[in-house]
């Protein structure tokens, strides 16, 4: 369900940026900046990355849910932080400040995502709520040396409400390595 979520809030980025920017080019990609060696990923430059800081239960939603469904577990909410770094190279710095801004637009001006308003959601999905994660100048710093990346301009959101009850079906998802795994 996570990959759904990620990949339906790529999509409305990537096509929020594209209106804004009269550009066809894909702008935003769901990758991190470096591969697993610290390598920069080629892929991710001159474009907004987006990645999984972190995964958080709600426990406020947890104390009052009550279990509808006898014998099952109670449904679990989850939060989770996504990043949004914009790579450019050194002479375009000012390009990154851009598309960073127009990330910023694109939550102020869509905080509250709902299924069936929002294409790409998966089914189990029924509303979430996206705001800006203050992330202080310290954990930054702890952040970018643990990504292996030297800093580049990014912001975080928390998206809020995402439930697991178990009982969602999951949509098949393509092998990308082509069928070695099968």
């Amino acid at each position: 369900m996570i990959h759904g979520v990620v990949a339906s809030i790529a999509n409305q980025l990537d096509e929020y940026i594209k209106n804004q920017l009269s550009t066809s080019e894909e702008s935003v990609i769901v990758s991190s900046l470096v591969d697993v060696k610290g390598n920069l990923n080629q892929d991710v430059e001159n474009k907004v990355s987006v990645y999984l800081l972190h995964i958080e239960e709600e426990r406020v939603s947890k104390n009052g849910n009550i279990n509808t469904n006898p014998g099952m577990p109670p449904s679990v909410m989850i939060s989770i932080y996504l990043m949004f770094s914009a790579y450019f190279s050194n002479f375009n710095y000012m390009e990154s400040l851009r598309y960073i801004s127009l990330v910023i637009e694109f939550f102020q001006a869509n905080n509250v995502f709902h299924n069936g308003k929002t294409s790409g959601l998966p089914n189990g999905v029924d509303k979430i709520h996206a705001e800006l994660s203050d992330i202080t100048i310290e954990d930054i710093n702890k952040l970018w040396g643990n990504l292996g990346a030297n800093y580049v301009p990014s912001v975080a959101y928390k998206l809020r409400y995402i439930r697991f009850d178990g009982q969602t079906v999951t949509a098949d998802i393509p092998n990308i390595l082509g069928g070695r795994f099968s």
